[in-house]
This record gives C-alpha cells, structure tokens and sequence, in this order.
C-alpha cells in the first residue's frame, strides 16, 4: 500500500505538466452592419480563465490591460480598420468565462478575419467564430493553426447546408478527445476495471450518449452550467472511477467508502471555516453520492450499475463543452450537424484510444502475470492522484 501512494504522489507532482496539454478552446462571435461607405463590426471574444491559465497567461499585475492588448492585436481585420470604443472586458465568476467587447469601423470592402492567438503556445488551439452579417446569420469558421484565415467572399460560395462544417466538427471531436488528457485518464480508468472489450465499448458508448445529451441541451441553450465546478467534476470522475477499480481488485469497497466520508467530511469543514462556500452545496451532494455509489457496489456488483454512472459521468464531461456551445449562438439548421459531427469525432478518437490501450495492457499482463493486479492498484493510484490535483486546481 505504501508504495501505491508513493507511486500516487509522484503522478500528482508530475500533473503540474499536463496542465498546458489539455483541450484549448475559445469563441467569438462578429455581427458586422453594412452602413454609408463602411462597416461596423461589434465583436465579443470569450475563453475561460483555466484554459489561459494552461496557454501561460499570467494574472499578475496589469493582466487586464495586457490581456486586451494581446487578444485585440492578434484579431486582425486590416489596417484601416479603426477602434470606436474602447475595449470591455467583463469577468463572470459563475462560469469561469473572460468576454472581450469592442467596436471596429472598418472601409465597405470584403473583409478578412486572421485571427493568430495561442497558436504559438498550443497548436492545438481551436477558435470558433459565428458570424451575424447585416442580421442574416452565415456559417461558423473553426480556426485552428493550420487555418487562420476567414474572408468575407466565403460567404457566397460557401453551401450554407446543414453538413457544410460536418468535417470540421468531426475533426474538432477528434482532437477534443486526444488533446483532454482528463478525458483520456477517464477512459484510462475504465480499462482498470478489467472488463472484456464488448462490455468497455458498451460503456464508452454509453459515456458517449451522455456527452451528446449535455451537448445538445447547451447548444440548444437550455443548460448554462457553472463550468469551473463542472471542469472540478471532471477531475472528481477520474477519482471514483480509479478507487472503484482498486475497491474492485482489492474487494475492500465499504473501507473505501469510509475513507472517502473522512476526507470528505475533513474537505467540507476546510471549505466551511476558510470561507470558500461557493460549490460547498455541491462538494457534499458529490460526496453522498461517491459514499452510496461505492456501498452499492460492495452489496451490488452488477455490470449495469457501473454502466449507469459511466452514462452519468458522460453528462458531466458534454457539461464541460456545453457551456461553450451554448454561448457560441450557431446557425439552428447547423446546430444538429454540428452536434452529430463532434461526436462521431469524439467516439471515434475514443474506440481508437481504448483499443491500444485495451491492447498494451494486456501485453503487460501477459508478461507480468503474477502482478497484473499490482500494476492496476499502482496506475489507478496513479490516476486517483492525477484527478484530485485536476479537481482541487479547478475548484480554486
């Protein structure tokens, strides 16, 4: 047990690094008036505080300043294009988001829109930008490092279809999963329960479900939820699963669920006393349930109670994108395709992961046959470890 949680710490110190890899994303949205001989673009730009956290951004000093000066400098529309107002930037400590407004007049030309930010620090950054264009709604454009560039003249040739950005959104499900290393720690936790492959595909797939139902209601607009407590639940999902793994080997389940109303209980009277009661009514809603979840299993040890909360958990990682879907204002006849299309990205980037996964494990286990449990209790440490630095991180 000792060398587990030694084994444990060193993963929770070597977290710090992952922080810069997980996905990186922000949004935009140009409603552009065609007006005398110019054109007036209000523009509004929003990213959440924990993705500049991890491109590097510090909030030190005159970050605010700082902060316009970068966004408003890499969001290029031309030279003669000129500021009207000066830049707002409002902060929203519900939701985590950071949202940028200014004015630009800009000559009646066909516009081009570059848009260079955080590229430079992840390549793997995404920016989604909607467009309202003398009030008539036009396709969204993804920006990524290889395609920086959005002109107006698009507009025309573009079929304005509903499976128009279909690739765009398959590919963006793709990378959502490969470059969410809370994502892939999840799907890295499930596979230490030792399940046969049709049963771990039946719930990826079931993860999967969850993740477009929360999807769609935030792209529909009919969920706004907190995304810092929900990124802190994401990190909080990784741990249940990795101790159900552990419980499971070592079939000690009430003992885990014990120990976790301990430090629960200890974590809930820290919030208390030090003032931080925002999410104090979630953290002990979150810790009733990890204590019921874990008796259950030790009285219940169906398939299909673990199915259930992997469909659970599913809902709580589509909540981690809903909120930004939701906020994005897509086209209505895009919103399905777009949904649809990050999706199959998402389980097809998921079915590929778990595959080699699934299949290196098991070459591990044929050679080290006699400690194949030991392995697991060591990488579900391991994992434990990296969800709790991920829920504690976001939570503050």
């Amino acid at each position: 047990m000792s060398k587990s949680i030694f084994f444990g710490l060193i993963i929770c110190f070597l977290s710090t690094s992952l922080m810069s890899h997980q996905r990186s994303e922000s949004y935009s949205k140009l409603e552009i008036i065609s007006k005398d001989n110019s054109k007036y673009i209000d523009i509004e730009f929003s990213i959440q505080t924990s993705v500049l956290q991890r491109l590097g951004f510090s909030f030190n000093g005159n970050w605010e300043e700082i902060l316009k000066k970068e966004v408003i400098d890499n969001f290029s529309l031309g030279n003669e294009c000129t500021p009207l107002k000066v830049p707002f930037l409002k902060k929203s400590f519900s939701t985590g988001y950071l949202t940028l407004l200014w004015e630009m007049k800009c000559p009646r030309d066909e516009l081009e829109l570059g848009f260079n930010l955080f590229f430079e620090n992840d390549p793997s950054h995404t920016h989604i930008t909607t467009f309202l264009i003398d009030e008539k709604a036009f396709p969204e454009k993804v920006f990524s490092n290889s395609d920086r560039v959005w002109k107006e003249t698009d507009k025309q040739t573009q079929d304005i279809s509903v499976f128009n950005s279909f690739y765009d959104y398959v590919n963006l499900g793709f990378k959502h999963i490969l470059s969410g290393y809370d994502h892939l720690a999840f799907l890295m936790a499930l596979l230490l329960l030792n399940l046969s492959i049709r049963r771990l595909i039946l719930m990826i797939t079931g993860f999967t479900i969850g993740h477009s139902l929360t999807l769609a209601l935030g792209a529909l607009g009919l969920v706004s939820p907190s995304s810092q407590f929900i990124e802190a639940l994401i990190g909080y999902s990784i741990i249940i699963i990795a101790l159900e793994a552990t419980a499971k080997i070592t079939k000690n389940h009430k003992i885990y669920a014990r120990s976790l109303v301990f430090l629960s209980s200890g974590f809930i009277l820290f919030m208390a006393l030090f003032g931080h009661q925002k999410f104090l009514i979630g953290i002990i809603g979150i810790s009733i349930f990890s204590y019921c979840y874990l008796s259950l299993l030790s009285r219940h040890r169906e398939f299909s109670i673990t199915l259930v909360i992997t469909c659970f958990f599913g809902l709580i990682h589509g909540f981690g994108f809903a909120g930004n879907l939701s906020s994005l204002g897509l086209m209505e006849e895009r919103i399905l395709p777009a949904i649809l299309g990050f999706n199959i990205g998402v389980e097809l980037g998921q079915i590929l992961l778990v595959f080699v996964a699934f299949f290196l494990l098991r070459q591990i286990e044929n050679v080290m046959k006699e400690n194949s449990n030991l392995i697991r209790i060591y990488a579900a440490s391991g994992l434990s470890s990296l969800g709790m630095f991920w829920f504690l991180e976001r939570l503050f």
